[in-house]
């Protein structure tokens, strides 16, 4: 009896030696080396969101245990690639979003971040595989054409150098038109030459605001627009309702829009109605006068006239239109360079 529990004494002595030896080297993770930290808890390196962490050098610390390691949000480690070794107070081992470490690679693996395949929002579109189209432009005089024997420009003059070579534009705005006299008039060209595939602009208000040309009531002036994008549709094209370039009426150094207001609403409520995006060049406009100032604005004018436009304007009306095209999320912006 005396004897067995000798025995079994040395027994117990050596586990609890072989313990203490084990203890004391650390545990480490499957193919790691180890390292010389004894306490804390490892670096990571800072939390990247494209890169998988390494660890060829992750060390034992003491306290605690190591919890298991996690991935990011379509990352992952496998094998023998080890991030970290135990950590204290529970740092794990991380790859990034997409990151990966694979099979007895150790350290960092191949980087695939959500950006880098442009896959997150589908890149920019493939602009070889869009088919030629033609934009028709129906306005008044902001938006005409005009010749080399004036210095006047409208802005869709200068509309078509935003958009790639697919796309030609048919600028038939006139002079003086309101929504009715244009449709009474050069609409029936327009018309006449619009495609399946094509889009159409249309941008009103001043003229109809005004009383040289004949106004226009908000409720016939929508229904004229109706009737416009009616046509278009049974043409397999696309209407896009554009609200009009804004007039120059400063108040306190502020660029006002009272009379051009109903008929911006109008417009907007409109393409809502129809579940057509809107190019609203005139709150884009609006806006652009109120940052430059009263000064620059007037720059910008034909002969200092507070709707028409030299060709330094005329071009800044194009560029906030084409750009109010991809704030509506139109598909013609596809077609901008």
């Amino acid at each position: 009896m005396r004897y067995g529990q000798l025995e079994l004494g040395i027994v117990l002595g050596m586990a609890l030696g072989a313990i203490a030896c084990s203890s004391s080297a650390g545990t480490h993770p499957s193919g790691a080396a180890p390292g010389g930290g004894s306490s804390g808890s490892e670096p990571s390196g800072g939390s990247s969101s494209s890169s998988s962490s390494s660890g060829t050098s992750a060390g034992s610390s003491s306290g605690g245990s190591t919890p298991p390691p996690s991935s990011g949000a379509s990352g992952s480690s496998s094998g023998a690639s080890a991030g970290s070794g135990s950590n204290d107070g529970g740092g794990a081992s991380q790859s990034g979003e997409g990151g990966s470490g694979e099979g007895g690679t150790v350290g960092s693996g191949s980087t695939s971040g959500d950006a880098s395949t442009g896959g997150g929002d589908g890149g920019s579109p493939d602009q070889s595989a869009l088919p030629a189209i033609t934009i028709h432009m129906a306005g008044d005089s902001t938006m005409s054409n005009y010749t080399a024997a004036t210095t006047q420009e409208g802005w869709g003059q200068e509309f078509g150098q935003y958009f790639i070579s697919k796309v030609t534009i048919d600028n038939q705005a006139q002079p003086g038109a309101n929504i009715q006299t244009f449709y009474a008039g050069k609409w029936k060209t327009l018309i006449a030459n619009v495609k399946a595939g094509d889009y159409v602009m249309a941008a009103f208000g001043i003229n109809d605001s005004g009383t040289t040309h004949g106004p226009v009531s908000v409720p016939d002036f929508t229904t004229e627009m109706g009737v416009m994008a009616g046509e278009v549709a049974a043409k397999n094209a696309t209407f896009i309702p554009t609200t009009s370039s804004p007039l120059q009426v400063w108040v306190n150094a502020m660029e006002t829009n009272t009379r051009l207001q109903p008929y911006v609403e109008a417009t907007i409520a409109f393409g809502m109605t129809k579940a057509l995006p809107v190019d609203d060049l005139n709150g884009a406009g609006v806006a652009y006068y109120n940052m430059i100032g009263q000064t620059a604005a007037a720059a910008l004018t034909f002969n200092g006239d507070k709707a028409h436009f030299d060709k330094a304007g005329a071009t800044e009306m194009a560029s906030l239109a084409s750009q109010a095209l991809a704030k509506a999320n139109s598909p013609l912006a596809a077609y901008l360079k």
